[in-house]
């Protein structure tokens, strides 16, 4: 079953977020699936997840989230991923900025009966706002050392 559930989740994933096809997802998604996620309100059952396909096909057609690893346990998948995009489209109510992204993160979803019950969606908005040039990122305070072990990025030329 463990098996059965990580091809689920992976057709999902490369049917509806990659390749933008949503003829499948009433067949995927339970009628009371539910989304987990950090600001974001979604409705229960499969639109949530049509929903999420279109926002981010809308503002970023070339959105690809590759798989990097899967595993089940039970009945969950995990999901860990890279995702890219281009941003030619409007993201909410920010016109297009050109500039691309890469995030990695990892998902959770739950199956059951063959079907794709629940999911918690770890997306790094604040990493994609930021590479987009959208927000700035926040500098350290002046004179702020890292903790030992942990190197920080190059500031960006002005």
């Amino acid at each position: 079953m463990s098996e059965e559930n990580i091809e689920l989740v992976r057709f999902a994933t490369e049917e509806g977020l990659n390749k933008g096809n949503l003829d499948f997802i009433d067949r995927v998604f339970a009628d009371d699936y539910e989304v987990h996620t950090a600001g974001l309100q979604l409705p229960k059952g499969p639109t949530a997840f049509k929903m999420a396909c279109e926002f981010w096909k809308r503002a970023f057609p070339d959105f690809t989230c590759g798989i990097q690893d899967m595993f089940a346990a039970d009945d969950l998948v995990g999901l860990r991923f890279r995702t890219t995009g281009t941003h030619t489209g409007p993201l909410m109510w920010m016109p297009p900025t050109g500039r691309t992204f890469v995030v990695e993160g990892v998902d959770l979803h739950r199956v059951r009966n063959g079907k794709v019950v629940e999911s918690w969606i770890s997306d790094d908005f604040p990493r994609i706002l930021f590479e987009l040039g959208i927000v700035e990122e926040p500098a350290p305070p002046a004179g702020a050392a890292p903790p030992a072990g942990v190197a920080l990025p190059e500031a960006k030329a002005s």
